[in-house]
């Protein structure tokens, strides 16, 4: 320990930082187990969390002492911080192949914050114990409301701009959060599904880009339900015309993605041999394929120029 900290073996984890953890896995529980997350429940929580715990650990490691920053200051800061974190966490993960979704960005965060507390609580242990922050008492706490009531315009001008700056940021998240497990408005493209093509690199792929046979491409299929669907994907192998009409095609396969509610699943295929296919389309649906299926009654299609056709 550090000259000023005193450490006695009845040390505990202070209470806003266990609060923290706690928070941590109730978010991570209700994200992740089946009995919670298909309730509002998991709203709220995201919410108080996304909004405010990341921020408050790097807030509490950068201010163990109790008089560094006063109570209004540290929680302005930890909603601050939060606005940072949040996103340095989802801009690292768009480096990996995980990417930003729903899991990998709370794994991101809860390891974050997981981290920030054990900063914060070596930090605060090095500091005598007479001076490190802790939760106030109800009559501290009484004091230090009555300290920062605005004694003019100027302060009442910052306490209505602090006020306002927290209700933007408490609405949008819980706009993003309730959007995003499908509490959100419905509106006509509530439940939209969506196919899309990447390269080895992770690029997406357009209509006008081209692959040769035996090449692997990522097949991302988008859920836009709050509910957990099965897709069907057909791929289908057409040969063209010089002027680019249908000449004749053949299915080549079809295979089943399963999808949890919000979210995306990339699945790779390989092209294998396509013999006289000029262009792949991969038709995706919701429900059950048609006899026939076509671009016209799948729910979404993406297509792919082979090298044969010299596209």
């Amino acid at each position: 320990m550090g000259s000023n900290g005193e450490s006695g073996p009845g040390w505990r984890l202070p209470a806003d930082l266990a609060a923290a953890l706690a928070l941590t896995a109730l978010v991570t529980v209700a994200a992740f187990a089946p009995a919670v997350r298909e309730t509002p429940a998991r709203v709220p929580l995201g919410l108080a969390f996304l909004l405010l715990v990341p921020g408050y650990v790097v807030v509490a490691a950068l201010f163990p002492r109790r008089d560094d920053i006063d109570g209004v200051d540290r929680l302005s800061l930890s909603v601050v911080a939060s606005a940072i974190a949040v996103p340095a966490v989802g801009l690292a993960l768009n480096a990996t192949p995980w990417g930003i979704r729903l899991e990998p960005m709370l794994v991101g965060t809860s390891l974050f914050t997981v981290a920030g507390c054990v900063l914060a609580a070596r930090r605060r242990l090095a500091v005598r114990p007479d001076e490190r922050f802790r939760i106030p008492s109800r009559e501290r706490a009484r004091r230090g409301v009555a300290a920062v009531r605005p004694n003019g315009i100027v302060d009442l001008a910052l306490t209505l701009s602090l006020a306002v700056a927290v209700a933007v940021a408490v609405g949008a998240v819980g706009f993003a959060v309730a959007d995003h497990y499908g509490y959100g408005p419905v509106g006509e493209d509530d439940g939209a599904a969506a196919i899309s093509l990447l390269d080895d690199d992770g690029d997406l792929l357009t209509n006008d880009s081209s692959l040769e046979p035996g090449s692997t491409v990522a097949i991302g299929v988008d859920n836009g339900a709050a509910e957990d669907r099965t897709f069907a994907v057909v791929a289908i192998g057409r040969t063209l015309e010089d002027d680019g009409s249908v000449a004749g095609e053949r299915e080549l396969e079809r295979f089943d993605v399963a999808v949890g509610g919000g979210e995306t699943e990339i699945v790779e295929r390989d092209l294998g041999a396509t013999g006289e296919t000029d262009r792949v389309v991969w038709l995706l649906y919701s429900g059950a394929v048609p006899p026939e299926p076509a671009p016209d009654s799948a729910d979404a299609y993406v297509s792919l120029s082979t090298e044969s056709d010299g596209a």
